[in-house]
């Protein structure tokens, strides 16, 4: 596995201190399948584990496509809140499943402390519950809560397209975790707003989903 890492150089926004990060390298990445929600399982190596970057020496912790993105006002809330209780110890190198959870967990614990976007939340959140799913641990269930609740917000507040999230893949995800937590009324009601939709013809992958998650969650609801 070691052969498939490799390790970048750079700056901490937070306390301006250079660090190593690891990094998977992309012609190592080979997908076996696919989850409705869009967890994906790897032949070999997960990138997922390795997309919550670590700062050894303050704590500050985020998603990698937003790590260097912090404010200066939110820098010194995590030096402030995060760094004196902060421990040093490094996350670079191979990541067990239990490792990339610690790393997540301090991501979301950094975003509870600093302004964050719901769509921050969400995708965090998110990340712990399929982590939690490889893992066969029943906590999935509870972090699948957190990140619905936190993409009904992203929904009604954000301005979307939010990253590489538009509107009908948010409302995709509202309809699909209500299924997975069995609340099938309500996750009709987001499938079936989603086929409905003359403009998710603009997403016809997730809108294709959408019409096959709706008679699955239709059987389920009857069964």
């Amino acid at each position: 596995m070691e052969e498939a890492l490799y390790n970048k150089s750079i700056t901490c926004p937070v306390c301006g201190k250079k660090i190593e990060v690891t990094r998977v390298k992309s012609r190592s990445c080979i997908v076996s399948s696919r989850d409705t929600d869009f967890c994906v399982y790897y032949k070999t190596v997960n990138p997922m584990f390795y997309d919550a970057w670590v700062c050894e020496f303050c704590g500050y912790a985020a998603q990698s496509d937003r790590f260097e993105e912090i404010s200066s006002r939110d820098a010194e809330k995590v030096i402030k809140e995060i760094s004196p209780r902060w421990k040093k110890r490094s996350f670079t190198g191979v990541r067990s499943p239990e490792k990339a959870l610690e790393a997540f967990k301090l991501a979301l614990y950094n975003v509870q402390t600093i302004d964050s976007r719901p769509s921050d939340f969400a995708k965090i959140c998110l990340r712990i519950a399929w982590i939690y799913r490889m893992l066969k641990d029943e906590r999935e269930k509870k972090f699948l809560e957190h990140a619905l609740h936190f993409y009904y917000e992203v929904y009604e507040k954000e301005e979307l397209p939010v990253g590489k999230m538009d509107e009908f893949t948010c409302m995709y995800m509202i309809a699909e975790l209500n299924r997975r937590l069995e609340n099938y009324d309500e996750a009709i009601k987001w499938f079936n707003r989603l086929i409905s939709s003359q403009e998710a013809r603009q997403n016809k992958v997730v809108l294709e989903m959408a019409r096959e998650q709706y008679y699955l969650t239709r059987e389920q609801k009857e069964s």
